[in-house]
């Protein structure tokens, strides 16, 4: 999925032209969520190397977006990126590998997202990811253990098309943050089980300003507040 951010979409196609799963056994799905800028050029700059395929929509926010990709996609396994990310040339190949190791419908698998070069020379970026862990909470992790509904999170998660299908897709009333654990928090009751493989590496490439990252808080305070009104759980 993706809003206006086509200088950041070329980096986030071009790393998905290196994967070692060869690109002739995955299909790339890009959903303008409304862009006004070049993202479409973009895309059809990728069109004759990767197998994929682009959907426009009306601006209508993360959860819209995913489930648009989710109905178009054709392959049992999907991988959900974001557009700020640029993944290692093993990351899609590592998902793969260990949905075979695990392949019961409700299993998912979490890859690891650090920073790139240039936001991780920013202080703050080091420390909502490593220290207050307000964006990224990777330090408390052990590799390829099994994590619970939480651990669903956007952008770095893979799992069955199917078990989506039968058992539910993204909430459109979230139109930013919480979308993947309101998911999760449903689909735990039908077994959901997410896999930890920190060697399915991705890297987050947009550097946050202290505005942008408040304006993030709240944007999540607001999902959080409807998370919490949907479900009146003890775990929410």
């Amino acid at each position: 999925c993706t809003y206006n951010r086509a200088p950041l979409l070329r980096r986030a196609l071009g790393a998905l032209c290196g994967q070692t799963l060869g690109l002739e056994r995955f299909e790339v799905i890009v959903i303008d969520d409304g862009s006004t800028d070049d993202t479409r050029a973009e895309v059809e700059h990728f069109a004759n190397i990767l197998s994929l395929r682009y959907a426009y929509q009306t601006n209508s926010g993360l959860a819209t977006g995913k489930n648009h990709g989710l109905f178009l996609a054709r392959a049992p396994l999907v991988v959900f990126l974001d557009d700020d990310d640029v993944l290692d040339s093993r990351c899609l190949e590592e998902h793969y590998l260990t949905h075979q190791l695990y392949q019961q419908p409700h299993d998912a698998v979490l890859g690891y997202t650090g920073l790139a070069h240039e936001p991780a020379q920013s202080p703050l970026m080091r420390y909502v990811t490593e220290i207050g862990c307000q964006l990224f909470s990777y330090p408390s992790l052990t590799p390829d253990t099994v994590l619970d509904f939480s651990y669903f999170w956007g952008g770095r998660s893979s799992c069955k098309r199917k078990f989506l299908l039968e058992h539910g897709v993204f909430n459109p009333l979230f139109r930013f943050g919480a979308e993947d654990i309101e998911l999760g928090f449903r689909l735990e009751p039908q077994g959901l089980r997410v896999i930890y493989n920190p060697r399915a590496i991705s890297y987050m490439i947009r550097t946050l300003t202290f505005e942008d990252f408040c304006r993030r808080c709240y944007l999540q305070g607001r999902s959080n507040w409807v998370f919490s009104e949907l479900h009146p759980h003890p775990l929410v």
